[in-house]
């Protein structure tokens, strides 16, 4: 089953350095963390329906290189080209720099089959991170690094760092980014997407198949895109594809060199309509070393094929309530004894949320998820997990918010039949600087 992910500080030095050098020489940089709100003089909601979850002119920024979509894109005239965007903002450090901390209290209760029920209360400091981005003025040229300082009481490591070149107009660009990347945050309409009004990312997002596979990570690689825009940005259609080195047999991304000579291939189509709402459509394809029996007399090693294939949408009703959908299915290449016949691990997942939002920065929101799955046409095993809660803004701009959930999760081992339950309930709050 899946092993810890393991972090690295070394591999962060080199690159963060870099991308803080570049923060300090560019003429003018700009993104979508709270060093962007400084930059354009606007508040985060602009960008977020509620930090860190993005609306659809937040996902048009990213999509171009962290440059503010035009207000006036009314078809009267030609939109602005890329390297027109944004020309006439000062650089300031502050616009490019951004520090984001969170601090929770939880109350966790787990239970199981194999294991004795526990309980604990405690005080965390869940992140702390350091982010350097923005867009090089009067050129195509944009940059992100995202380094966590902790995550989990992790020594730092290095997420994010990308850089990347934006070409074209504001209502139909073309980009290509470099570098380390996650596999699927922020690419997708905001069902699809990992950051979310909820502490963690949907579990059917975040879901680690026994071969040690989650779309949870941030491989080196490649990543292209097309997006085209209507009048106003009323309509985007956007595709991207990533060409990754993939994971390691541990679960861990392949940084460096690898003894893998294959790579994985990830490939989004995004179409956004009316008042924020959108369809995404994605599909991973990839491959990994596998050991299986690790430490075993039996131990053996095999190279998995990785499949995932997924749907999701959601609709903004009355500016209120947004209500969300997906099914994401699994499909990965799964041998019990060396020189066995290779079967599959089959997993069919669906996410269900409603989130209501009271004022701006005022939501309550609900989650459901479900995946039933199974290997080798074995028993059917099951997963699920729902949660409630509440998060509110707690100063105009958005930058300070405090968030109250409670969630309950239900997992079974598809490989033993296990199960473990788990009662959690948390307060945090997140300041983005």
């Amino acid at each position: 089953m899946a092993l810890p992910r393991r972090k690295s500080w070394v591999p962060a030095v080199v690159p963060v350095l870099a991308a803080l050098g570049s923060a300090v020489l560019a003429p003018q940089p700009a993104q979508a963390i709270p060093a962007f709100a400084r930059k354009f003089g606007v508040k985060c909601y602009s960008c977020h329906t509620i930090p860190p979850a993005l609306n659809k002119t937040g996902y048009m920024f990213k999509r171009l290189g962290y440059r503010m979509p035009p207000d006036e894109m009314d078809g009267s005239k030609p939109a602005p080209k890329i390297t027109e965007m944004d020309k006439d903002i000062k650089f300031s450090i502050t616009n490019s720099l951004a520090l984001i901390a969170q601090g929770s209290f939880t109350v966790d209760k787990t239970s199981g089959d194999a294991i004795s029920p526990t309980s604990s209360s405690s005080f965390n400091l869940d992140e702390a991170a350091l982010f350097a981005a923005g867009a090089v003025p009067e050129s195509g040229f944009s940059y992100f690094t995202h380094l966590e300082l902790s995550q989990g009481g992790n020594s730092p490591f290095l997420e994010q760092a990308v850089l990347g070149y934006t070409a074209g107009r504001a209502n139909s660009s073309f980009f290509v980014k470099a570098g380390q990347m996650h596999v699927q945050e922020g690419e997708g309409t905001r069902a699809a997407m990992f950051y979310n009004l909820f502490p963690e990312p949907a579990p059917l997002l975040t879901n680690t198949s026994p071969v040690n596979f989650t779309l949870d990570q941030h491989p080196v690689g490649v990543n292209v895109g097309y997006t085209w825009a209507s009048n106003y940005f009323k309509q985007v259609f956007a595709v991207s594809a990533k060409v990754t080195n993939g994971l390691n047999a541990d679960g861990s991304e392949i940084l460096f060199n690898s003894t893998k000579n294959s790579k994985d291939y990830w490939f989004d189509a995004d179409y956004w309509f009316g008042p924020d709402g959108g369809v995404t459509f994605l599909t991973y394809r990839g491959t990994k070393d596998q050991v299986q029996n690790q430490g075993g007399l039996d131990e053996f090693t095999y190279r998995p094929t990785v499949r995932r294939y997924g749907i999701f949408g959601n609709y903004l009703f009355f500016d209120k309530l947004d209500v969300l959908g997906g099914y994401l299915r699994s499909n990965d290449d799964w041998q019990d004894e060396a020189g066995g016949k290779v079967t599959q691990f089959i997993s069919n997942g669906y996410r269900a949320e409603l989130d209501y939002y009271i004022q701006r920065g005022f939501a309550v929101m609900a989650r459901y998820d479900r995946l039933k799955q199974n290997i080798g046409g074995g028993p059917a095993n099951h997963t699920e997990a729902w949660s409630i809660g509440g998060e509110k803004g707690l100063t105009e701009l958005g930058n300070v918010v405090l968030r109250a959930t409670y969630g309950h999760e239900r997992d079974q081992d598809p490989v033993s039949g296990s199960v473990v339950t788990d009662k959690l309930f948390k307060i945090d709050v997140r300041l983005m600087w």
